[in-house]
Parts: structure tokens; sequence; C-alpha cells
């Protein structure tokens, strides 16, 4: 007799899901299609050479790290980070920073922390799909802050965050924002934090593109302003993603707790990769392989708009980021990107539409683009197949 295993299942079970909370499996069987909804960084930015002489020397210490043993982190990678975190303004104690399984465990860490079920997490709308996934498994509801071409609206957000019940948190992507590009003012932020500390509500910040800017000098992070703001970073978008090299940034009171749901979940970081990303980052070379990777990115950022401008019929408009990897296009209010997405799969283009980065998958104007990983022609025949698209949606 096979068990019932509907009935062993946890209360949170059906809040477990996949990336997004709708089918986007027509994308990928469509033959030929070409699809803008890569989040990744360019291969052509993958520091394959230099990645892998840093772990040929991590293994001649194979006998002093085969074994269990720094749960918090490795001590000379904590200390990388800290002194890349200043370079941008956010001076932390390494005592301070615990190494993750790339930034996204750090999500499900401080959700383990702070979250009830039924307690309340502002969002940006839109908002990082990956970040929903783990709020969601920890049966939070949630609050959406209405953005415009300069990120969260400080205005809008306010009476959010003194609405009964009180949210725990406010979750943000604050600089070059997943989905949108956008980044948040300097005196927004200031305003937006002085509310969440008036509100007693918690702010986490992630930040993965902070290091990949187009602007002359790189944007402070909103913990340069206010050291309680829990932090989250990643090695993702800078050297690969498969490293899953991350960190988490927290105040001193919470800093146990996480460690401790660390140790839970997997004990320990992978000791090897951490002295291999340590030892790639040394000696100035990150800094240097990011001077060219933020060139590449950027000229591959002024290709797609430059695409956009010439193909987008009227009433279309984008955002213009000022850094990171993706740009949010809107159609006129006639029509939904929901809409949008199979005419453009006849016409062999893809990319991910507005509801996949809200609480609530309802139909959204907007869509996101990704430019880092396609070559120039591609982006030029995407953009004409979208354009196409766009015009017989509209009639």
């Amino acid at each position: 007799m096979s068990r019932n295993w509907n009935a062993l299942l946890s209360r949170r079970s059906p809040n477990l899901h996949g990336w997004v909370k709708m089918d986007v499996n027509q994308i990928f069987e469509t033959p030929g299609v070409i699809y803008f909804g890569d989040g990744a960084p360019a291969r052509e930015q993958w520091p394959v050479e230099r990645l892998r002489q840093a772990h040929a020397d991590a293994w001649e210490e194979a006998y002093d790290i085969l074994s269990y043993g720094e749960s918090l982190g490795h001590e000379p990678l904590r200390m990388t980070i800290a002194e890349r975190m200043a370079a941008r303004g956010s001076v932390v104690d390494p005592k301070l920073i615990l190494v993750t399984n790339g930034s996204q465990q750090g999500l499900d860490l401080i959700s383990r922390a702070l979250f009830d079920p039924g307690d309340v997490v502002v969002v940006e709308g839109p908002t990082y799909f990956g970040a929903l996934q783990a709020f969601d498994a920890y049966e939070v509801s949630y609050r959406v802050a209405p953005m415009d071409e300069h990120g969260m609206i400080p205005e809008s957000l306010e009476p959010l965050l003194f609405d009964d019940p009180r949210p725990k948190a406010i979750y943000t992507v604050p600089t070059f924002q997943n989905p949108t590009g956008v980044t948040l003012p300097a005196e927004r932020r200031t305003r937006i934090l002085d509310m969440a500390r008036s509100a007693n509500v918690a702010i986490i910040e992630d930040d993965p593109y902070g290091e990949i800017y187009f602007t002359p000098e790189p944007v402070p992070p909103l913990r340069a302003l206010d050291p309680e703001v829990i932090y989250l970073g990643t090695f993702s978008k800078t050297l690969a993603p498969a490293l899953r090299m991350g960190w988490m940034a927290v105040p001193p009171e919470l800093f146990q707790l996480v460690a401790h749901s660390k140790e839970a979940i997997d004990i320990m970081s992978d000791r090897f990769v951490q002295r291999a990303v340590v030892s790639a980052s040394a000696d100035g070379w990150l800094d240097a392989q990011l001077e060219g990777a933020r060139s590449f990115y950027r000229q591959q950022r002024d290709f797609l708009l430059n695409a956009l401008h010439r193909e987008m019929p009227e009433g279309v408009t984008w955002t213009v980021p000022d850094g990171g990897f993706f740009n949010w296009v809107t159609l006129p209010e006639t029509a939904t990107a929901e809409d949008l997405l199979p005419v453009a799969l006849r016409h062999k283009v893809g990319f991910l539409p507005g509801s996949c980065f809200y609480p609530e998958p309802e139909p959204q104007r907007s869509f996101r683009l990704s430019y880092p990983t396609m070559a120039k022609e591609t982006i030029d025949e995407g953009s004409s197949r979208l354009g196409s698209a766009i015009r017989e949606l509209l009639g």
C-alpha cells in the first residue's frame, strides 16, 4: 500500500514553487527564439584561466581544508569583502560578514530569522522574483511599493509602513534594480531609511549589481547610510554564478541567528572556492577585470538602447539603466506584456513579462529585457522581431 504523501506534507508546502509563478515553458519550447531573459554575466567576462589557477592554488592546501571548518567563512575572504564594501562607502567589521552560497541563501537565512506566517514584507513593484520565491516559503504576505523611473516612491511607501499590521521588512534592490534597471537617488534613500527606522521596519538590501556601474563613480549602497541595513552581496555577477559565493552583512543583534541557521542548512560554504575567490581577487586583479567588464556591459546596454530607438513603435517607453544587466520596457495603455508574449513568440523572440516580478502574477504593461549575454547582431535582430510583434499587437 502506497503512502498518502499529501497527508504528510507541511502547511508551507503549497508555497514552495519554481523561480517564477507563471508558465514560461512556451518561451523555451519555441524553436529558434531569441530570448532576452538571461540574467547572467557574459561568457566573455568569465575569468576562466584566472579561476582555474586560483582553484589549483587552493588545492595545494588540500590536507588543511578537506575537513569541516570555517562555518562563518574563510577569514581572508571576509576581509576581502569588507575591503570591497568600504571602497563603496560601507564600512563593516569582517566579523559581521557571513559567507553564503550565493546571496539567494542570504534571503532564506534572513527569512528564517525574521518572518512568521502572516508577517508582512514590503517589496518594490516590480521586484526580483527569486526573493519572492524565498519569502513565500515562510508564508508571508506582501505590500507592493509603487516605483517610477527613480525607484521606490517615498510618498507611496510611507502609508505601507505604518498601516496595521506593521510590516517586518522592506526588501529592495536600490541600485540598478532587477528587473527595471533604475537606481534610487540619494535623497530618496535618506527619506526611506528615516521612515523605516521610525516604523521599526528592517531593510533588506540586495546589491548584486553594485559593482557593474556605468557612471564615473560607484553608487554607495544603502548600508553606507545606515549600518543596521541587512546587506546581501555576491560574486555571481563579477566572477561567475556557478561559484555560488555570496555574503551577508548584518547587525550584531542578528549575526548569531543567521550564523546558526547557516550551520544547520549546510554547515559551511565550499572552502576551496572561498580560497579561490580570495586568490582570484588579489593584487587589484578584480578591480582591473571589472573596469573592462563595465566597459563591455555599457556597450551592450548602448547597443540595445539604440536598437529600441530604431525599432520600437510610438508609445513604447523604456528605462536607461546606469549599470547592471536589465532594461524595462513599457507598452501603451491598451496592451499588456502577457498579450504580447504569444505574438512575440510567433515572431521568434521571447522575454519575461512583468507579471513574473510581482507577488500576484497579474497582467502588466511592462516586461524585462537583458543585454549582457547577447551578440550585438542578436540584439539587433531580436529588437527588430520585437518591434514587429508590438506593431502587430497594437494593430
